[in-house]
């Protein structure tokens, strides 16, 4: 059985445009956040995927381990995640042509 440990999520707004999915930082924003307790990888990225879910929104998630050491496979089950993306690459096609 896998050790609970504490972890960090953070959503932020995120859509696809064309081949790749850009992600939006700013400076003083404020983000949804979650502090969550987990066993493993797989019940972490199930908690992970229902929090984006209920928030509903375009996102990508990212997640911080608040313990000493990351556990085994921390940084490729959570480097990419995304949820519910939205495409933009006609909206900004539509844009330049006007």
């Amino acid at each position: 059985m896998a050790k609970t440990l504490d972890y960090q999520i953070t959503l932020y707004p995120a859509h696809r445009d064309g081949a790749f999915v850009v992600t939006e930082f700013k400076m003083m924003a404020s983000y949804p956040e979650k502090r969550i307790q987990a066993a493993g990888m797989d019940d972490l990225i199930d908690k992970v995927t229902q929090f984006a879910m209920e928030h509903g929104e375009s996102c990508s998630a990212s997640v911080r381990c608040l313990a000493p050491r990351k556990p085994p496979g921390f940084k490729g089950a959570t480097e990419n995640l995304y949820f519910n993306l939205v495409d933009r690459t006609n909206e900004k096609r539509g844009d330049a042509a006007a």
